[in-house]
């Protein structure tokens, strides 16, 4: 009877939440997978309610068993496991929902978990608020389970000492239905999978089915969203190296990749001899949206230099992340590669190895991402980031991640260098500011379109305007900066430096629900702004990051002058992933003309081509296969040009 309360009480729950979060039984505005009527309603909701009788259920007789030994009174160990295991299940659920009622429902632990380098530290460093009130619902929730238990034990009967083995055989075969039923499920019906797999209990249950069903321990059992093509063979599972031409579809998507493919292409850099040698500053600036550039604030504007800055020279239109998250994304603007393995020459090299003087000055760790996607920032003449500068930090925690210290530290860094700098040698000098980051603002930051603060604890879904106002300012003060710097630049040089300005990727302020970055591939997310001013940089239309670098080279190679601009972007598609270049979430590519992006998302097996809805790849249409097959093998392209480095370094991403 107590797991049947139990179990009834998390289903209910559970479908409360789907349906507020999911739409999950009545469909409605960005629903995607949802119930058809009240046959599949009454399907899923029994399936749901025999997979909590599982869990529940075993997780009482367990907790019973172990506490028959004890003095406690009937009964008080029933009501233990009831508290534990359901109670369990409940707080999951208060914690998934607030995390997106916060973050979005693109939310996925395993994506943020790629993003972070898989340090929790980093998370927590981020989260620290929400997190703490979490904690106060835990205790709280223990506290009451641990009341609820004493009272049955107050008034309850006294008992025999010893275990009744009856109960927990009874759960043991309840939960093996329940995995079976789950397995049979999730299996047969992808609207009942993703309904299952939202549910704290059935995520349990599936990672054991996972276990069970993983034959060829290859990691990957017959349930969840990368599902084993192949549950018999070791060398087909999700984002397995597919080799081309064998007529083995080793990654289980899209075919065997033709004998004909080639590695992409990791290396940018031509050997045209300069023709130019200007000085050169490089801006790149974190989590600064695109729509920042142009907009004004109460009648104020936010990005005045900037803005000049494109009136002189050139505005791209329409500049893009590929990934939508910092380290990824620096690698690929320095670099000028969507392939280049670790350690690959970047924007830095180029310059040194013509002469230049070159400074990089940073508001945030650059060690951060590791050697896997170093810049190059060590090989810089002089450098300084966070990590110099701790103790001035504006930020709560010091991890790599979050670690960052105001722009008026960095241009003090700027300052020396500049003074100390050889007059006859030309410089490049690499900027990033941070202050844009979450929490969008700290007590260095001048009033200068709002004065309004939005405190971090006070970031939630509600306060859009307030925090709209908050970081517009700070985006104010960071173009400000930038201002100064080049004013500086210009005095201490004697002449107009080339000035390039970006941005790693955009910033969701509860925009379409999200807050941050790096997990939905969406136009706040991964649009930058691009500007360039006295510099004869000629920049595909659409941009991704990843054409910085030759257009720079070429820039610096071109015969005649010229005035910076658009050029055509051709046949090359501009290519966009979610998460972990190796084992990515979603790849996309990005049509020009607003069309819109071609979006395969290895979770679910589905394509979304354009505006269309999300299909299996079966059911596409010809045109739309065709890109679907294109799309899939320039991401297992890029696979085959990044595999030395995976042999060479024993890394996987």
């Amino acid at each position: 009877m107590a797991t049947a309360v139990g179990a009834t009480a998390v289903t209910v729950v559970d479908a409360v939440l789907l349906e507020r979060s999911k739409g999950f039984f009545r469909g409605g505005f960005l629903s995607e997978d949802y119930l058809e009527g009240p046959a599949q309603a009454a399907v899923f909701l029994l399936v749901s309610l025999i997979v909590d009788v599982a869990f529940i259920g075993l997780v009482v007789a367990l907790v019973s068993r172990a506490l028959a030994w004890t003095r406690l009174r009937a009964p008080a160990p029933t009501v233990a496991g009831l508290m534990l295991g359901a109670g369990l299940l409940l707080f999951y659920d208060v914690v998934s929902y607030q995390v997106l009622r916060y973050l979005g429902d693109a939310f996925d632990l395993d994506l943020m978990m790629d993003l972070v380098g898989g340090n929790v530290g980093e998370i927590v460093a981020v989260s620290w608020a929400p997190l703490i009130a979490l904690a106060l619902v835990f205790c709280g929730g223990c506290a009451v389970g641990t009341a609820m238990v004493w009272m049955a034990h107050r008034y309850g009967v006294r008992r025999h000492a010893g275990a009744d083995p009856g109960p927990l055989l009874v759960a043991a075969l309840a939960a093996v239905a329940g995995v079976v039923v789950l397995g049979v499920s999730a299996t047969r019906s992808d609207v009942l999978q993703n309904g299952l797999l939202r549910k704290p209990a059935g995520q349990a249950l599936a990672a054991l089915v996972n276990t069970l069903t993983d034959v060829d321990r290859d990691g990957y059992g017959i349930v969840g969203r990368s599902s084993d093509p192949d549950a018999t063979d070791s060398t087909i599972y999700p984002y397995a190296m597919d080799v081309p031409g064998n007529g083995v579809d080793e990654d289980g998507v899209g075919g065997d990749l033709p004998a004909a493919a080639t590695p992409l292409a990791s290396d940018p850099a031509t050997p045209a001899p300069w023709l130019r040698r200007p000085d050169v500053l490089l801006v790149v600036l974190e989590s600064f949206r695109a729509d920042l550039v142009g907009a004004a604030f109460e009648g104020k504007p936010v990005t005045p230099v900037l803005d000049a800055l494109a009136a002189r020279g050139y505005s791209a239109p329409a500049a893009y992340s590929h990934n939508g998250y910092t380290v990824q994304s620096r690698f690929h603007l320095f670099s000028g590669t969507l392939a280049g393995p670790p350690g690959s020459p970047t924007i830095i090299d180029d310059f040194k190895s013509r002469g230049y003087q070159v400074g990089y000055f940073s508001g945030q760790d650059e060690s951060f991402g590791g050697s896997q996607y170093a810049i190059g920032f060590d090989r810089a003449d002089v450098k300084s980031d966070a990590r110099t500068d701790r103790r001035e930090r504006y930020t709560t925690s010091s991890t790599p991640g979050s670690l960052g210290v105001p722009l008026s530290i960095v241009e003090g860094h700027v300052r020396e260098f500049l003074a100390r700098a050889q007059p006859d040698r030309p410089i490049l000098l690499c900027l990033n500011f941070h202050d844009t980051h979450f929490p969008y603002s700290h007590a260095g930051i001048e009033t200068i379109t709002s004065a309004t603060r939005l405190p971090r604890e006070d970031i939630v879904p509600g306060e859009h305007d307030r925090l709209w106002a908050t970081y517009a300012n700070t985006a104010a003060n960071v173009d400000r900066a930038i201002g100064a710097v080049i004013d500086r630049v210009r005095a201490a040089r004697g002449r107009e430096p080339g000035v390039v300005v970006t941005s790693d990727h955009g910033e969701s302020l509860f925009d379409e629900g999200f807050l941050g970055h790096g997990y939905v591939i969406n136009e706040i997310q991964t649009r930058v702004p691009f500007i360039v001013a006295n510099l004869p940089l000629l920049v595909p239309d659409p941009l991704g990051q990843s054409d910085v670098r030759p257009a720079l080279l070429a820039a610096m190679s071109a015969e005649a002058p010229r005035a910076p601009g658009a050029a055509a972007r051709g046949h090359a598609p501009l290519f966009q992933y979610l998460g972990d270049l190796a084992r990515p979430k979603q790849v996309a590519f990005l049509a020009p003309g607003g069309r819109g992006r071609f979006v395969y998302d290895f979770r679910s097996g589905r394509v979304k081509a354009y505006q269309a809805d999300w299909l299996p790849p079966a059911q596409l249409p010809k045109a739309d296969h065709d890109e679907f097959l294109a799309l899939i093998r320039f991401w297992e392209r890029i696979q085959l040009a990044r595999k030395p480095a995976w042999q060479k370094t024993g890394e996987d991403g």
